[in-house]
Formats: structure tokens, C-alpha cells, sequence
């Protein structure tokens, strides 16, 4: 594993990204509130990253626009 990926598993950025891929597998929208909250993400921010999934976008997409909105600055 590189370092690379070591650091992607242990970022806030890698937990989403793990818990988005994880919605798309088995989609049950309280696990994944759950899991996004306990992550990290504020309450509002996982609003935001519920609505985005609501519309049907993909986990690169998505992931695109929460670094856009600044999410894991």
C-alpha cells in the first residue's frame, strides 16, 4: 500500500469517500447519515451530502463538489 493510500484511508476526505462507495453497494440512507456524521461531517454537511445523493449523482461527482464547497479543508 502506498503512502498514499495509507493517507486516503485515514482522511476525513477517505472516510466519505469509503462511506459513498459503501451507500452505492447496499443504499440505506440512515447508515449512511449515520456514518457521515460520526466521521466527521457537521450536520449541515451531511444535509448537503444527502441531497447530492438524492439526485443521483455518482461518488466522483459528489466527491468533486464537497471538496468544491471546501468540506475537508
Amino acid at each position: 500500500m502506498s503512502t498514499t493510500e495509507l493517507m486516503l484511508k485515514t482522511t476525513l476526505e477517505g472516510r466519505v469517500l469509503r462511506t459513498l462507495q459503501a451507500y452505492f453497494r447496499s443504499p440505506n440512507d440512515v447508515l449512511v447519515r449515520e456514518s457521515l456524521w460520526a466521521n466527521g461531517l457537521s450536520e449541515e454537511q451531511v444535509d448537503v451530502t444527502m441531497n447530492l445523493l438524492q439526485q443521483n449523482l455518482t461518488v466522483s461527482e459528489i466527491m468533486e463538489q464537497l471538496r468544491e464547497k471546501g468540506f475537508f479543508a
